[in-house]
């Protein structure tokens, strides 16, 4: 399929588009209020006497703590897209005896006040509010936080009725009230997300007494009890915009770019319950005390020991505390780095055969084709004696389309996987500790969202063991670059917006020089154009940019092939490439990277007009194997690759295997091949090889290709 005049291209899109937020404004002006013709969410607030508590508390709440900030019932007169969920007023006076005493809504302090208010509304800026057909149903969160930054949940009960964070279910026939600026949905009790952490959620729940014993033994919770990062919030010298003036106009006042005034952070955790523990390692079952205490801990820490050391053999040290400790290290790879909503382990777009409906703010959650996955990064496991560096552990989370649409960590398959074939799954490795565990939404009536993050149990023993690493390693590992810099979900942003970045806001992209901007986009953000992008978002650095990336960890010492998913088009930049084991020996790979260039192909004569990309599209191959293979070959001679078969353009046009002679061309760049260990951490380094301060420097997807993969007995397949 030829497209030949599609120009589309996202970096097109970025270059001329002025992006407009409708979100949450600390003043609201005039011209913002909705036109009366019909009611807003506030008109229909008032027309309800039975709402009248929570409509008082909203026409006390301010959006922000300035001066001139409007009230959240001002909020819900303007225009907007926002989901609100109401309590009525017995449920608001029930929660207000709880907490202070009295059923008077005035008792409340306003840091109460505003943590009633500010949990029942979501604002969808420039995406439609959410009515309940769009509504998770299996303890998913919403795709947007509330006004507190939390993700609400929501679950369908037995009698299918739905259940917002766990107890407020919507009162029978009282939902879907459709506004001018939003739905509002009426809801049994109030709203108020947990405000404890994640260690202390495990704590509460009562079939995860184990578990919770481990965080204390090990000392593990002051290493995952991360949650914002309070430095970077108060930082007078941080302004709230920016005028980036090398790619784009921004979404602020005269066009800036707004810089992010949270930088929230904290923790994923996958958690063995008892049950399961009993199970699968036949661990005794905790005896408990009138107190809660496990009184048989020393027998039940000894076969865990002993369990742990079989699978950590190289841990030696004797104390718990330990890094070095095998049982401390078995605990460590349960946590990532990242709060992590359980619908945002994967993020559905483009993937083979899949459409995501009209938002691409919002794709759709029903019809699901093909198996989804990224992988993720352990907090550290250990230290490296050698380089003093961190020891990390890598995880694959999939999510399969049948069924449930359950997710399972470190799944391995086989694929329908020639070149017009569907890619469904035909078989996995069978379930063994490490491999193929399935993870679950909810832990029963056990809250699971916590300040600082989420766990999630799981139905089978997680451990980093040689059988694991073996099986990650057996495959190509596609990692996209929004699950290397956590702070990008945790934040709320992937999928869901275009935003510009200061310096030092993820932990992974390091020693950034002045010159270096900073940009995430998402497709479907000003509209859906012509896009390459896999799961449709991409990181764009412009400036004279100069940049270091901390890459994943690999899970087995040995050779590897480095590759990088890359988009091309005029507006683009060159840079040079740089890999090493640390930040400070970062050497030269190949020649630099130039993203501006196209093959030049011809359909015609069948050959192209750039010698350094010699694109033959297999269709015009005639669907040969051997012709195709032949120019899969040469392409590799030249350090390019043909995209993966497994994903489409944004416009559902064709695979983007098929779209490498276009203009625009979608291809993989072979970056290096090289030896890599399992205990070292690596880095590269992206500069400039440009002057110009206007060009955009697209990074999307990572692929570490083990030896065994690339140049195998079987060949590789263009999935």
């Amino acid at each position: 399929m030829k497209k030949k005049n599609l120009l589309l291209a996202s970096s097109l899109l970025f270059l001329l588009g002025g992006i407009l937020l409708s979100s949450c404004k600390e003043d609201i002006d005039d011209s913002a209020y909705a036109i009366k013709e019909d009611p807003t969410i506030a008109d229909m607030l008032q027309e309800r006497e039975d709402l009248s508590a929570i409509t008082a508390i909203f026409q006390r709440v301010p959006l922000s703590k300035a001066e001139n900030a409007s009230s959240l019932f001002s909020v819900l007169s303007a225009r907007g897209n926002y989901t609100v969920f109401i309590p009525q007023n017995e449920a608001v006076e029930a929660y207000c005896l709880r907490i202070t005493g009295s059923t008077d809504i005035a008792q409340l302090t306003d840091e109460q006040a505003e943590l009633i208010a500010y949990s029942c509304i979501i604002d969808n800026e420039n995406s439609t509010a959410y009515e309940t057909a769009e509504f998770p149903t299996d303890g998913s969160t919403f795709p947007k936080p509330n006004l507190g930054e939390r993700l609400l949940t929501c679950e369908e009960n037995e009698d299918g009725n739905y259940v917002i964070n766990y107890t407020a279910e919507l009162v029978t026939g009282d939902y879907n009230h459709k506004a001018l600026n939003g739905y509002m949905h009426v809801v049994s009790d109030v709203i108020s997300p947990s405000v404890e952490n994640v260690a202390s959620l495990i704590a509460a729940a009562d079939n995860m007494h184990i578990f919770s014993r481990l965080i204390t033994e090990t000392a593990m919770e002051s290493r995952i009890s991360a949650d914002r990062d309070l430095d970077y919030e108060n930082d007078a010298t941080r302004p709230e915009e920016r005028y980036w003036s090398s790619v784009a106009f921004g979404n602020g006042k005269g066009n800036n770019w707004e810089i992010p005034t949270k930088r929230i952070l904290g923790i994923t955790a996958f958690v063995e319950t008892d049950e399961v523990f009993q199970n699968e390692w036949g661990i005794s079952a905790p005896e408990l005390d009138s107190d809660g205490n496990i009184t048989n801990w020393s027998e039940i820490q000894s076969q865990l020991q002993a369990k742990a050391q079989a699978a950590y053999p190289e841990c030696t040290a004797s104390d718990i505390t330990s890094t070095d400790n095998a049982l401390n290290r078995f605990l460590a790879y349960h946590f990532l780095n990242g709060r992590i909503a359980f619908n945002r382990f994967v993020h559905h777009f483009n993937e083979h055969n899949y459409k995501y409906g009209s938002n691409a703010l919002n794709p759709q959650s029903a019809n699901y084709t093909v198996n989804t996955w990224d992988y993720f990064t352990t907090i550290a496991l250990g230290t490296n004696e050698e380089t003093g560096e961190d020891i990390r552990g890598l995880i694959k989370v999939v999510q399969v389309p049948d069924g449930d649409h359950d997710i399972y960590l470190n799944r391995i398959s086989k694929y329908n996987n020639k070149l017009q074939d569907d890619y469904k799954e035909i078989s996995t490795l069978p379930y063994q500790p490490g491999i193929n565990v399935r993870i679950n939404a909810l832990n029963g009536t056990n809250e699971n969202n916590g300040s600082n993050g989420f766990y999630y149990p799981l139905d089978g023993i997680l451990v980093y063991n040689a059988a694991t690493r073996e099986a990650l390693a057996s495959e190509r590992m596609r990692i996209d670059i929004t699950t290397i810099v956590p702070e990008l979900i945790s934040n709320n942003y992937r999928g869901m917006r275009y935003q510009a970045f200061e310096h030092g806001y993820f932990d992974n992209i390091i020693r950034e020089t002045d010159a270096t901007e900073i940009y995430y986009l998402q497709c479907g953000w000003t509209g859906v154009g012509y896009w390459h992008d896999y799961q449709g978002d991409e990181f764009l650095f412009s400036g004279v940019f100069d940049f270091i990336l901390r890459l994943p960890p690999v899970p087995k010492t040995g050779q590897y092939e480095l590759r990088m998913g890359c988009a091309n088009n005029t507006l683009r930049g060159m840079a040079q490439l740089y890999v090493g084991d640390s930040p400070d020996n970062c050497l030269p790979v190949g020649l630099p990277f130039d993203l501006r260039q196209n093959s030049g192909y011809s359909s015609t004569t069948r050959t192209s007009s750039n010698p350094d990309i010699p694109y033959i599209a297999d269709e015009d191959l005639d669907w040969d194997e051997d012709q195709i293979l032949e120019n899969d070959k040469d392409m590799r001679l030249h350090g390019y690759m043909k995209a993966p078969n497994y994903f489409w353009d944004s416009l559902y046009q064709g695979q983007c295997r098929s779209q490498g002679g276009e203009s625009l061309p979608c291809l993989r760049k072979i970056v290096t091949t090289m030896n890599m260990d399992a205990n070292k951490t690596y880095y590269m380094r992206f500069k400039s090889a440009l002057k110009a301060t206007d060009t955009q420097f697209f990074v999307d997807y990572f692929e570490f290709v083990p030896k065994s993969v690339y140049d195998g007995v079987e060949a590789e397949d263009v999935w």
